[in-house]
């Protein structure tokens, strides 16, 4: 089925023109029949009475609501054709095509490889560390490759250590991203080598008051220069600023005796960083390298000296949406588009998306992908689209991963925190939320009707109201009632 999805996929992206156009364009098949009564209309009537009085709680009345049953028939809309700012939500859309592209078992790979098979504890000419995009990739990772080198006897590289990270394209750090954020670790860039989410870890140790505390980089990197210090005080108030487009980091301000504690920031040309690390990784377990840390093409035939896979795609997906994982989100952006043989960027990602809503019959008028995350205030699309792809990609093989692959709401990840009754353990969900933006879209198990999607997306500067989550946790109690 996952190949047969990406076959349709590539023939709809890249339009060959070998391929006939029934074959590019197969009719899409109907939904699949649900065991659960249908809606009447009667009842339908009664759901949207019900559902006037919380969907009218302050910012709601004037808010992008859609709710559609698990076939995608409208139950519920109000400005839903509006496109809007998703924030977070729109993880949801890079989840539902990675699942229908690469498919829940997928795996990332990423490996140390040599031009030529190590002799006698000598690998001779470079090293090369080649990425694929894995966005859950960590220096401990890294650190277990070099041991393995290790144990298998290697003392010495002729060469250097070079980084390939050339199946992702395009800038590291969207361009459309508000500047404030990007000095955090929630806004790191992409790279199809990317390690520890793309952020570099400074641990801070205090000494005495008065005196300089340390500051340990962790991984050390050559990529990676700290200015400045920070001295030992009786308080915590310090800045940590990197340089525009480098890894210069200067500190300043002071922490408190007690607060040793680490930061993590992120950091650019992330390859290059990559390729450091591994070799201060391998110079701390006594391998010599000759050469330096550099970026390049591995060779197209070599010797594989390590291979790491990732946790399978299901996994992945489900840190994404239970922490809301910026950089996941991202790296698989890139990472749809890369396997469906187009370039590793964002536009050739979001092409494929919009395969994916086509070929779910979910509407796609002013639809805009500006990233994967939904941290860029530019991305939009309408509550319908995103309701319409919840409960059409619900219904494909893949739609049961997608499911618990969300967080349930009132319980765990960052919808916890809301307070429902009856839906509590009846819906799962993902959250958005950037400055005067609440939206949340999901699931919802009705008690006689089976499953239901939405999608509420508030803009307004009153997002931030009480009334606006009371009013989403109240609708969702009045579906999982109903």
């Amino acid at each position: 089925m996952q190949r047969a999805w990406l076959a349709l996929l590539l023939a709809f992206v890249t339009g060959c023109a070998h391929q006939s156009a029934s074959a590019a364009s197969p009719a899409i098949p109907p939904p699949a029949v649900s065991h659960a009564p249908p809606w009447t209309a009667g009842e339908v009537r009664a759901l949207q009475a019900r559902l006037r009085g919380p969907l009218g709680m302050s910012a709601l009345s004037t808010s992008g609501i859609a709710i559609v049953d698990a076939g995608g028939s409208p139950l519920f809309v109000r400005r839903e054709r509006r496109p809007a700012v998703p924030a977070s939500t729109f993880k949801l859309l890079v989840a539902v095509t990675a699942l229908q592209t690469l498919g829940p078992d997928y795996r990332f790979e990423t490996r140390l490889e040599a031009l030529d098979a190590p002799h006698d504890g000598t690998i001779d000419g470079d090293v090369y560390l080649v990425g694929a995009g894995d966005p859950s990739l960590t220096s401990d990772d890294l650190r277990a490759g070099i041991g393995r080198l290790v144990r298998a006897g290697t003392t010495q590289i002729t060469g250097g250590v070079v980084a390939d990270g050339a199946l992702f394209g395009g800038r590291e750090v969207n361009p459309a991203w508000e500047p404030d954020d990007l000095q955090y670790d929630y806004a790191a860039g992409t790279s199809a080598l990317s390690l520890d989410e793309g952020t570099v870890e400074f641990h801070l140790v205090p000494q005495g008051a008065g005196a300089p505390a340390q500051i340990e980089v962790r991984p050390r990197s050559s990529a990676v220069r700290v200015l400045g210090g920070v001295r030992t005080g009786y308080q915590t108030d310090l800045s940590i600023d990197r340089a525009p487009a480098s890894n210069d980091f200067s500190f300043a301000g002071s922490i408190a005796v007690d607060a040793e504690q680490s930061f993590w920031r992120p950091v650019v040309d992330q390859p290059q960083y990559a390729a450091g690390v591994a070799r201060s990784l391998m110079l701390q377990r006594d391998i010599t390298v000759a050469g330096d840390a550099r970026t390049g093409p591995a060779p197209v035939v070599a010797t594989v000296l390590w291979r790491h896979r990732s946790a399978p795609l299901r996994t992945l997906l489900a840190h994404m949406l239970f922490e809301s994982d910026n950089h996941y989100a991202e790296q698989l952006l890139r990472a749809v588009g890369a396997q469906a043989g187009l370039p590793g960027t964002e536009a050739a990602g979001a092409e494929v998306e919009r395969s994916v809503f086509k070929a779910l019959g979910a509407p796609t008028a002013g639809l805009r992908v500006v990233d994967g995350s939904g941290l860029a205030p530019s991305d939009r699309v309408a509550p319908m689209q995103l309701a319409t792809l919840l409960a059409r990609a619900g219904l494909e093989p893949t739609g049961d991963v997608l499911y618990h692959d969300l967080p349930r709401v009132g319980i765990e990840g960052t919808v916890r925190r809301h307070e429902v009754t009856i839906a509590r353990g009846r819906s799962r969900a993902k959250s958005g939320h950037i400055e005067d933006v609440d939206a949340l879209a999901g699931y919802v198990d009705t008690r006689r009707h089976g499953r239901v999607a939405f999608a509420i997306l508030v803009n307004d500067p009153r997002a931030d109201d009480g009334l606006v989550d009371d009013g989403i946790d109240a609708t969702l109690d009045v579906l999982a009632g109903s």
